[in-house]
């Protein structure tokens, strides 16, 4: 076992590529405990776990624009050969939606369980900054990843209530089998986790300096990604912002805002660090993503090639009922959501920068959100933001704020949502009057989401926790089956409740 763990290891790192905070020397060693027997142990492991995340079952394909976006109404509807029409008709039993459901339930215990691992041995590690950090980091990718199965697998807590059952909360590396806990007990393992992650992480560089800056200072020191490009890594920001969105989901949304607004108060006065882009940063190429409102990213030298695999490139001529790609909806996002009447603006940035057709198409539209050069080399820290996968940003923490303003204070909602609009160049401003209603305010804080969301994979986990309808050509209406994965068959057999 102990043999197969390092194996592990190295073989993750194999697959990870060379960006400099994951390009760690993995300690070739016999035994687990070893292995982490000081700082540069738990280096390599950290970064199999992230290494994890970036893979095609998770952030680097399925979780971000492909399996989980063909879900909600972003792409042009496919033909019944195509990759992707089981999901997008929420048919989960059918071959291929079967093995992408399945890779995701595995791809988040195994970063789990190799979290689990580490967290076995960290305390033995000297007391320092370096222990805070990567006990911090463990505790919140724990708390992260159960945090996402919660919302894939878990159920419908609108509809079915906090004492549905949900999924196992693992915390040991044992094993055996694993009672599933219900909604509410895994909320409260995430909050306990979450809040000592925070203790943890409470001097977190990231607070002191830009969320980019590498603190690695001496050329005689051995290399400490720790401490590089914090915005990258399981945060401070990150635990504070995950504290939010999981009182969100279960349903307190003042505590939820109360959270929100903590991170909002530490991070307005700072301009050098995370914060809302501005109309001189959206002018920049390399600012297409708005990486400085990243809250946590992964950085993954393959994600344009990922991409590539699912969103086609500008100038492929396939027309979109002949290519096994995706197709962005155009018209309707355009007609029904970017440039909706009252609310919509052709100016906005994401809908000028973040789709585009070849120099010679009048109809084939793609979605390019994570498209850039090809040649640009990943070497050069330059453009090295067009490598981050933001997954969480900070525009999702006002609207959670916003929402729950639009019961408590509807024109301090107005606000908030005018602050993100006027960071994506819509400057028709939103007022508050008599007829915005809780109900109104809550659909527009919804189609702000939706239009800073394409492409990333969450909208389908915002529909389920609302319980809406989908908006498609012909919207869909919820149902809870659909918003919820089915748990693996492997896992029902061998793990039955």
């Amino acid at each position: 076992m102990k043999k197969l763990l390092i194996l592990c290891v190295l073989s993750l790192l194999i697959c990870t590529g060379c960006e400099k905070f994951l390009n760690v020397n993995p300690v070739n060693k016999a035994y687990e405990s070893d292995l982490y027997k000081d700082r540069f142990g738990f280096e390599t492991s950290l970064a199999g776990v992230y290494a994890i995340l970036n893979r095609d079952n998770l952030y680097g394909k399925e979780m971000k624009y492909g399996f989980m976006e063909s879900m909600v109404g972003t792409y042009n509807s496919v033909n019944s050969s195509h990759t992707y029409y089981r999901p997008s008709n929420y048919q989960y039993d059918f071959g291929v939606t079967i093995s992408m459901v399945n890779d995701i339930w595995t791809g988040h215990y195994l970063a789990i369980n190799q979290a689990n691992v580490m967290l076995k041995y960290v305390d033995n590690l000297p007391k320092d900054l370096d222990y805070r950090l990567i006990k911090g980091e463990l505790l919140g990718l724990r708390a992260f990843r159960h945090f996402g199965m919660l919302k894939l697998f878990g159920p419908v807590i609108s509809q079915e209530g906090l004492s549905a059952n949900a999924i196992p909360y693992r915390v040991s590396t044992e094993v055996k089998l694993a009672k599933f806990s219900t909604a509410a007990e895994v909320i409260k393992f995430i909050e306990k986790d979450l809040q000592d992650a925070k203790t943890y992480l409470e001097e977190d560089p990231i607070r002191k300096v830009a969320r980019t800056a590498n603190q690695n200072q001496y050329a005689y020191e051995k290399y400490n990604s720790l401490i590089d490009n914090r915005g990258c890594r399981m945060n401070y920001y990150t635990i504070v912002g995950l504290q939010a969105l999981t009182a969100q989901w279960a349903g307190d949304l003042p505590k939820g805002r109360e959270y929100a607004e903590e991170l909002i108060k530490e991070l307005e006065p700072r301009s050098y660090s995370i914060h809302l882009a501005t109309p001189g940063e959206l002018s920049s190429g390399i600012n297409k993503r708005m990486p400085m409102e990243s809250l946590f990213s992964l950085m993954n030298q393959n994600l344009l090639t990922q991409n590539h695999s699912v969103n086609p490139s500008i100038e492929d001529s396939r027309p979109s009922n002949a290519s096994p790609l995706l197709f962005a909806n155009y018209s309707y996002l355009l007609n029904n959501l970017y440039n909706l009447s009252g609310q919509g603006s052709l100016n906005d940035y994401r809908l000028i920068n973040w789709f585009t057709r070849a120099s010679n198409s009048t109809t084939t539209w793609k979605l390019t959100k994570y498209h850039f050069n090809v040649n640009t080399p990943f070497s050069d820290l330059y453009y090295r933001t067009y490598f981050e996968n933001k997954i969480i940003g900070l525009h999702q923490i006002y609207m959670l704020a916003a929402e729950e303003y639009a019961d408590s204070n509807p024109q301090k909602a107005i606000e908030y949502l005018n602050k993100v609009r006027n960071a994506r160049n819509v400057t028709n401003n939103l007022t508050y009057d008599a007829n915005k209603t809780s109900r109104v305010i809550k659909d527009l804080i919804f189609d702000e989401l939706r239009k800073e969301n394409v492409g990333e994979g969450m909208l389908i986990s915002e529909y389920k926790r609302l319980f809406k309808p989908i908006h498609r050509n012909t919207n869909v209406e919820p149902k809870v089956e659909m918003f919820k994965l089915p748990i693996p068959v492997d896992e029902q057999t061998y793990n039955p409740q």
